[in-house]
């Protein structure tokens, strides 16, 4: 039987693609090489939205060529342009010595057909078609995954994006925006919560311009969805937002929802108009205050995450100055803060002329996030001493019979805690005692809860 790995950069989209490209290798008849094994099959899912997410992804393909030499080893994400090997592809990734195939993401189900093409792998193919009868699956959507945690489970509901942010390879990478059927992602979502599933977390480059028969319905598939705690749905979550599609009535089916979380990550990028138009982001700062002040005025309790690019070309000490402002009112929970890098083949990386010293830049990256823990701390601070609801992803043996257990409240906190069994996937009641960083720390209140935890056993 052959064996496969696959290897996953960047973001959870990525990973929902991997349980994808996992179950057809599975319905192939390959199986998961273990950890000491050496596959016969490597994928790369790749990231391209730095470039430093792309050299480090070419260079993990270069050392699993020295390690596995007699491996097939394909790519797939965010870096492929084209589909197929050195005989009918000119992506340019077929260039590299360490690679033989390619597949855009949306190709998945033509993986099988690529493999047969190579030596030892000609049984491949007809196993899948076997499997199908019909042979292949055009849309990729269609492919069940291979869920890694049945408990948290991520559902993608559009490809693509149409924003063409300046410093963004992802619409020439992934294509323009396509929304999945309505129907489509519903079953998918019901099938996954009668498996087991106790949260979804619903993905696209931009979840909330999702379209369906035409119009942007975005707030009508969270109804939707939010039906299925009937049958034992707890949370949904999504990501990633953009501004310029919050809508209000996003917010108002939230704040109704059974199984909403009173989380959202909604980028920023900057807290300057003349940054946002030179990032190509289509809104002001003033329209992104305003979805803030909604947010919290309906949902008061609401955690909010954002990213940020500080050092964008061309920013000044007044438009940092601004940013800064813009944290200190927006009191982040969280902020996925990112030094400009220019990535190649975008508007953004020819802007050399207003490039900023990458030493200016790292000072200006240190006293935001100054800002930012400042406002995160204090709000988990206010955590402690209340009963937060946690979804177990973790759970650690440690000496003395007891499991240190991760996961996170419906606020999106990280939090630790210990008990005398594993509950992964179990949502249980903690009460904070501490916080350590961005991290919480709490006792289990059930009847059986853990021994008083041991000073640094807890992995961070």
């Amino acid at each position: 039987m052959k064996s496969y790995r696959i290897q996953t950069f960047g973001c959870q989209m990525n990973y929902s693609d991997s349980e994808r490209v996992t179950s057809v290798l599975d319905r192939c008849g390959l199986c998961l090489a273990g950890e000491n094994d050496s596959p016969d099959v490597l994928i790369f899912n790749t990231c391209s939205v730095r470039q430093r997410a792309e050299d480090k992804a070419v260079g993990a393909m270069r050392d699993a060529r020295k390690q596995f030499p007699a491996a097939r080893i394909g790519v797939t994400g965010c870096m492929v342009r084209q589909t197929g090997t050195a005989a009918d592809s000119r992506d340019q990734l077929l260039k590299l010595d360490s690679v033989d195939f390619t597949f855009r993401i949306e190709d998945a189900a033509r993986l099988p057909k690529i493999l047969s093409s190579f030596s030892g792998f000609e049984n491949v193919l007809p196993e899948f078609e076997n499997f199908f009868g019909t042979g292949e699956i055009e849309n990729y959507f269609r492919i069940a995954p291979k869920v890694k945690n049945p408990a948290q489970v991520f559902v993608p509901i559009t490809q693509g994006c149409d924003k063409f942010c300046t410093y963004c390879i992802v619409p020439y990478t992934r294509g323009r925006e396509i929304s999945r059927p309505i129907g489509e992602i519903l079953d998918e979502c019901e099938n996954l919560v009668r498996a087991g599933a106790r949260e979804i977390t619903l993905l696209g480059q931009n979840v909330n311009s999702f379209v369906s028969d035409g119009e942007k319905s975005f707030p009508e598939l969270l109804k939707k969805v939010d039906e299925l705690h009937k049958i034992g749905l707890s949370r949904t979550r999504f990501t990633s937002a953009h501004p310029q599609d919050f809508t209000d009535e996003v917010v108002d089916v939230l704040a109704k929802m059974k199984t909403a979380c009173p989380y959202v990550h909604l980028p920023v990028q900057h807290g300057s108009d003349r940054m946002l138009r030179a990032m190509n982001r289509n809104y002001s700062v003033e329209k992104y205050e305003k979805i803030i002040s909604n947010l919290r005025k309906k949902i008061p309790n609401c955690t909010l995450a954002t990213d940020v690019i500080v050092g964008f070309p061309g920013e000044t000490e007044d438009d940092f100055w601004q940013l800064c402002e813009v944290a200190r009112r927006m009191r982040f929970d969280f902020s996925y803060t990112a030094i400009f890098s220019p990535r190649k083949n975008t508007p953004a990386s020819r802007m050399k002329k207003d490039f900023i010293p990458q030493e200016q830049k790292r000072e200006r990256f240190h006293a935001f996030d100054t800002i930012v823990k400042d406002s995160a701390f204090a709000r988990r601070e206010k955590f402690i001493g209340q009963t937060l609801e946690i979804l177990v992803e973790s759970s650690q043996p440690q000496l003395g019979g007891t499991f240190l257990n991760g996961g996170r409240s419906r606020e999106f906190l990280e939090t630790y805690f210990l008990s005398d069994q594993s509950l992964i996937g179990k949502e249980v009641s903690v009460k904070i005692t501490g916080r350590k960083g961005y991290v919480l720390d709490g006792d289990w209140v059930g009847k059986n809860k853990g021994k008083q935890k041991p000073a640094g056993l807890r992995a961070v």
